[in-house]
């Protein structure tokens, strides 16, 4: 009996050994497709709204999985309404037994009231280890920039902590956070290691993403050539995905990069093209204001005020600091290419207090340095220095070498006018040694440029002709045919 008995028992778990993998396998199919069926839907209903709204593929896959093991008729009806883009009955169904999770998928069709919700009584904690680093990055979709950079400096600190699909969330978020901040080689050392872990989970619109980054970086960092393969990367996936919101942002991106290499009929056919998809009311400011920068680019200063006029008065309609900040320090540069240098000093300073309110210490030390050069053109070297000492000042608490740089070559100009020769070269050598270390090629022109100059006035001939041919070869690596005939010509007239 008890020898049946083990046959038996021996016949029953080599059944199990074989249909339980079989079972197992089902079980991942079945779920793979839901998670799939989820994050279209989900999808296609933000492409609906006017909002910024949270989009991650682990949150989406993670409320799938946690209710399709509930296993009763509530969660059942819920996930069934979950695959169809609807959040409220599953965010209903998961805030008993998971709220965090609940108030994170609740963040794809309400970010704002979600994002109030997490912060109320420090419901998530920044120190939790699977959901901590959504907090920077719902708070960088509501425009918080104060809780954003607040949270990536207190969790960079003791980020292997997190598990690893959260610090992929933060390794994007922080390389967002860099960008802003100029500093390039953090920004695509974190975007970079984003990258590979969303291609690796096939996390498609986070990919598509941190693609977009790095066309960023490497654009400001003039590898255009890098940077187009990387917004091709991007337009490729949003395609794939229909995705009309995001296509439009990536048409924006390579229009951008188009300004940039002065490919001007390129640029506005993209623009058209992110126009003429269904977009947000936002994005379509945010355009008009890369329309304008277009504009400027063209000299078309007439189109350039008439177009950011629209987009001022949408961005602050949409109550929008962050794009009304931009479209003052837009409307500053358009009066800075009027020559009316007072109107010039005026908006850069609207937008600078509205910038430091933010904590947006890179795009206020531009706007700074805007005001700055307007000063300089009218013979106003106190005030121009003033404000430049400002910029210098913000970099010791929050560096960036670009809008530094800048202030340092500007302040050399000053000194120039001074006549104050040996003074004027430092800080033209300060400028150019930041420029180096992130290789602006634009900035580098002028630098050696200068420096020639400066050679040529104390008579050291050979070191101003090496100097202008550096200059040379720097000009014509940003593209910018304008800027190499400026600098030959300031070299054969010397």
């Amino acid at each position: 009996m008890s020898e049946k008995y083990f046959e038996w028992v021996i016949s029953f778990l080599l059944v199990c050994m074989i249909l339980l993998p079989a079972l197992i396998w089902r079980l991942h199919i079945r779920l793979r497709f839901l998670q799939n069926l989820v994050r279209i839907n989900i999808l296609k209903r933000q492409q609906q709204s006017n909002q910024n709204l949270l989009f991650s593929a682990d949150i989406l896959n993670q409320s799938v999985y946690a209710l399709f093991f509930l296993r009763n008729s509530a969660a059942r009806r819920a996930l069934r309404a979950l695959t169809g883009g609807n959040t409220a009955q599953a965010v209903s169904v998961l805030q008993n037994k998971h709220p965090v999770l609940a108030l994170l998928l609740q963040a794809h069709t309400d970010t704002a009231d979600a994002y109030k919700q997490l912060k109320r009584r420090n419901f998530l904690p920044i120190t939790d280890r699977k959901y901590g680093v959504y907090i920077p990055l719902l708070a960088h979709l509501m425009h918080d920039r104060n809780t954003l950079l607040a949270s990536v400096e207190k969790i960079t600190p003791q980020l292997t902590k997190y598990t690893r699909t959260a610090q992929a969330y933060f390794h994007a978020i922080s390389a967002y956070a860099y960008l802003q901040e100029g500093d390039m080689l953090s920004a695509s050392q974190n975007a970079s290691a984003a990258l590979k872990f969303f291609q690796k989970k096939q996390f498609a619109i986070e990919t598509a993403a941190c693609h977009l980054i790095l066309a960023e970086i490497y654009r400001i960092s003039c590898v255009n050539d890098i940077a187009q393969t990387m917004i091709e990367s991007a337009l490729k996936i949003y395609q794939t995905q229909k995705t009309p919101l995001f296509l439009a942002k990536a048409h924006t991106a390579k229009g951008m990069l188009m300004v940039f290499e002065n490919r001007f009929e390129e640029a506005e056919a993209e623009y058209q093209k992110a126009m003429h998809l269904p977009i947000t009311s936002q994005l379509r400011a945010d355009i008009l204001n890369q329309q304008t920068l277009l504009a400027l680019a063209q000299n078309r200063t007439a189109v350039a005020a008439a177009r950011v006029k629209t987009a001022l008065d949408m961005q602050k309609q949409l109550k929008n600091p962050y794009g009304t900040a931009f479209s003052l320090q837009l409307s500053a540069h358009i009066h800075f290419q009027k020559k009316q240098h007072r109107l010039t000093v005026k908006d850069a300073a609207e937008a600078y207090k509205l910038y430091l309110k933010q904590k947006n210490f890179s795009a206020a030390a531009e706007c700074l340095y805007l005001a700055a050069e307007a000063e300089f053109k009218m013979n106003c070297y106190t005030a121009a220095e003033k404000k430049l000492r400002e910029i210098l000042q913000i970099n010791r608490t929050h560096p960036n070498s670009f809008h530094t740089a800048n202030a340092y070559s500007l302040l050399g100009m000053i000194y120039l006018q001074k006549k104050d020769m040996q003074r004027a070269k430092v800080l033209f050598q300060q400028s150019l040694h930041l420029e180096q270390s992130h290789r602006r090629c634009e900035g580098l022109a002028a630098d050696y440029a200068n420096l020639a100059l400066i050679d040529e006035l104390s008579d050291y001939s050979d070191n101003a002709a090496a100097n202008w041919q550096i200059a040379l070869e720097y000009a014509k690596e940003t593209g910018d045919k304008e800027l190499v005939s400026l600098i030959e010509k300031h070299r054969d007239e010397r």
